[in-house]
């Protein structure tokens, strides 16, 4: 494994020499792989902010990467966030994207990174697709890392992303762009669209809420319905797409 060194900021130079793994029940009876990083040369262990709006895996988290070797403080949405973040001084971030209401993972990424631009970024979700929250998978940070929570029962994924991230390489840590289901090949403009038939908007109501024609509607269900496989771009179309939606979102099973 080659060095760790984040010499913009001078913080830390440390040489991984191996790692191991073992099981970790944490809170709740769940239980993670855990990866652990022994190296040659710790100063200090690195600080990792976690956000996520969720108890349990908030809680859980936190738990694992403290037994990872990590220094480890919390928060529940954005505005703990950022002050925890004046205080921790954080090297890391591990975002929820979905935060409820109010600034999303995304929202926060960009005011940390404000204050602290060298700040590494692992974006962690239930969503296969920042299009989910009306965001292009291009503008995501080159070096930000985005980790799907079911493939986190082996949190060696994890402390890899950590690694990851906090050399600059974060981006090679991206589920979202790995990730393929039914509405992988849409578009910005179509997969918001599509989320609308998925509320059960009209293609009326739909042309009203983005300022365009019915006609331009028309176009953009047609091509999603083409790219999603879908036959008829009515009745019984509208309802597969709408299902396929709700399941990708993980609002259904």
């Amino acid at each position: 494994m080659p060095s760790l060194v984040k010499t913009q900021l001078g913080v830390e130079n440390r040489r991984f020499s191996h790692y191991d793994s073992c099981s970790y029940k944490g809170t709740g009876g769940y239980r993670f792989r855990v990866a652990s990083w022994h190296s040659m040369n710790m100063e200090f262990n690195l600080k990792v902010l976690v956000v996520d709006d969720e108890p349990l895996v908030r809680g859980l988290l936190s738990e694992v990467l403290s037994s990872m070797g990590y220094e480890v403080q919390s928060a529940h949405d954005a505005p703990s966030a950022r002050e925890v973040a004046k205080r921790f001084d954080p090297d890391i971030a591990i975002l929820d994207i979905d935060l409820g209401a109010g600034p999303n993972g995304f929202d926060l990424e960009t005011g940390l990174r404000h204050t602290n631009p060298q700040l590494a970024i692992v974006f962690l979700s239930n969503m296969p697709s920042s299009k989910m929250v009306g965001v292009s998978p291009k503008s995501i940070p080159k070096n930000a890392a985005y980790l799907l929570k079911s493939n986190m029962g082996d949190s060696a994924s994890l402390a890899f992303a950590i690694n990851q991230a906090s050399r600059g390489f974060g981006g090679l840590m991206r589920d979202d762009l790995a990730a393929r289901h039914e509405l992988s090949g849409l578009s910005r403009s179509q997969f918001e669209v599509i989320e609308m038939v998925a509320r059960g908007l009209s293609n009326e109501e739909i042309a009203i809420a983005r300022g365009t024609s019915v006609r331009a509607v028309r176009m953009i269900v047609a091509r999603a319905f083409r790219a999603m496989g879908i036959d008829s771009p009515r009745g019984a179309g509208r309802v597969k797409a709408a299902l396929s939606f709700l399941r990708v979102s993980g609002s259904v099973k």
